[in-house]
Parts: structure tokens; C-alpha cells; sequence
């Protein structure tokens, strides 16, 4: 599929005729495998990707190692976060990645921040993906804060399941551990406590809402 027709068929609904014309002409259609890094942590903005088909899992991660899941991008969806520091001409904090296959359009950042001043459908845009964002990042906050793991747990595979719409996701136990940031050993033992009690069906890296 070209440009113009994602655009359409994406967008026509959301952005006004001159801002569909101006993504035609400068965004470009890119497409990248699972575990393929888009944008980097602590490296310049060059551009802002928008999702059209896949999943994109956004981290933040300290440059050691070490990492915590933020919130999934899919369709027609973009990173606020990345925005917000690439108007303020800073280095990414957060790093996205791909988490299947997944087709997006890079837009360069000074044509998206030009945007904010002559689009008011892209600055309703940006709002509505923030406040989506936000609110998901102050649920993340207060799970860690206030919820037991199981809670957090079900929550993030039943979350998953959704975006994947699917009841199936495939996830190691590393990977679960990994983005809730606890030991591999604690995920382990939450999963088999909801295995017996038949809430979820474990299998070689999978795990299956009953």
C-alpha cells in the first residue's frame, strides 16, 4: 500500500485535508521485524513514527540493563512522550520497539512540530494520545505503588491479550519479569498460582487467558 492510501484510508477521519496532503508528502513508509529498535533512548529525534498496523512497546530504560514497560502503541497511534521532548530539541528518554511485525510512517520532527502551529486537528491529535498515555502511565504508577503482583500480573497479560486481540500472547517469563521490573523467579510463581486456579493455561513461551 502507498502513502496516499494509508493516509486515507488512516487518517481521513482525524486530519484535515492540507495536513492528509503534507503527510503524503513527508512522511515515509517503513515497516520493521519483531525486537527491531525505532527510536533509541539518549539519541536525537529524527523523527516521529505513527503506527499503522502492528504493536510498538515503549520502555524507559537507565542505560544498564535494566527497563521498565511503559505503555504499547498500535494503530494510528504515536508516542506523546517522544513529541514533548522533541519539541524541546532533547535526546529520547524512552526507547520504542517493535514488538511484531509492524508497518509505520516516520514523520521528521520539524515538519511535526510546524504542525502544532497550523493544524488544530494535530494538536487535538497530540492531546488525545497524551491524555491517553498519562492516564495509562498513572495507572502503571499506582499498581506498583499500591497492588499486590498477581494483580499486576493479570492485569498486564489481560492488557496484552487486548492489544494483541488475542487470547493467546507470547511471552517468556523473562519477559513478564522484564517489563514489571521484578525477579524472573516471582513471575513464575504468580503464573503457576493462576495456572491452578485455571485463570491462565502456560505453555512453551505462551501464556493463554482461560
Amino acid at each position: 500500500m502507498k502513502i496516499n492510501e494509508i493516509v486515507d484510508n488512516c487518517f481521513s477521519d482525524i486530519f484535515e485535508k492540507q495536513l492528509q496532503n503534507e503527510l503524503c508528502k513527508y512522511a515515509i513508509l517503513k515497516h520493521a521485524e519483531p525486537d527491531k529498535i525505532i527510536l533509541e533512548i539518549r539519541r536525537e529525534i529524527k523523527f516521529i513514527p505513527i503506527i499503522i498496523s502492528g504493536v510498538a512497546k515503549v520502555m524507559r530504560r537507565d542505560g544498564k540493563g535494566n527497563g521498565i514497560f511503559l505503555h504499547y502503541l498500535s494503530n494510528n497511534q504515536t508516542s506523546s512522550i517522544a513529541i514533548s521532548y522533541a519539541l524541546e530539541n532533547k535526546n529520547s528518554q524512552i526507547r520504542i520497539k517493535a514488538e511484531s511485525n509492524i508497518t509505520y510512517i516516520a514523520i521528521p520532527v520539524k515538519i511535526v512540530n510546524s504542525w502544532f502551529e497550523k493544524y488544530s486537528s494535530w494538536r487535538s491529535y497530540f492531546l488525545k494520545q497524551n491524555q491517553t498515555q498519562t492516564y495509562f502511565l498513572l495507572e502503571v504508577i499506582n499498581d506498583i505503588a499500591f497492588e499486590n503482583l498477581e494483580f499486576r500480573v493479570l492485569k498486564y497479560i489481560e492488557h496484552t491479550s487486548l492489544i494483541y486481540k488475542e487470547n493467546t500472547i507470547n511471552k517468556k517469563h523473562f519477559d513478564l519479569a522484564r517489563d514489571l521490573k521484578v525477579s524472573r523467579e516471582a513471575i513464575s510463581r504468580v503464573l503457576k498460582k493462576l495456572e491452578k486456579e485455571d485463570i491462565v493455561t502456560l505453555g512453551r513461551n505462551k501464556i493463554t487467558l482461560n
